[in-house]
């Protein structure tokens, strides 16, 4: 069985230190109106920087392997929480995947989007379960 391991510890006030076992670090915070310092992302959009991880890594991984050539690639991620649970969750996330480069088709784009959603992206699918998820693909 693979297992990964974070380890989260308190700094100050309301922050905390995230890291893996590589020593990569991501630092937490909750917004100075919340009682924090907004020294760092708040645990939600975490869940949204994720997403665009895992998409965007399975997204360019199918157009490698399809031999599309890209110049760019941003994705645009919008979280809509609702506001009427308790713990708030995501009730619909957007993906604007803003792609460039030569002679781009948005068949193949929408296609690789479709099968990182639907057969690659472990987030994609754990959000999925809670929230509508949306992409559209843009060539710009």
């Amino acid at each position: 069985m693979a297992t990964q391991q974070i380890n989260c510890s308190w700094k100050e006030h309301m922050q905390f230190e995230a890291t893996d076992q590589e020593g990569h670090r991501v630092t937490m915070d909750i917004p100075a109106a919340s009682g924090g310092d907004g020294a760092g992302f708040s645990p939600m959009p975490v869940m949204l920087v994720a997403l665009g991880g895992c998409m965007g890594v399975d997204v360019k991984m199918v157009l490698n392997k399809m031999k599309v050539p890209l110049t760019r690639l941003e994705m645009e991620i919008l979280g809509e929480l609702d506001e009427d649970t308790r713990p708030r969750i995501y009730k619909k996330i957007t993906i604007d995947f803003h792609f460039s480069g030569d002679h781009l088709s948005l068949d193949k784009l929408e296609k690789a989007i479709k099968l990182a959603e639907e057969k690659y992206c472990n987030v994609s699918a754990i959000l999925s379960q809670t929230a509508e998820l949306e992409y559209r693909a843009i060539i710009d």
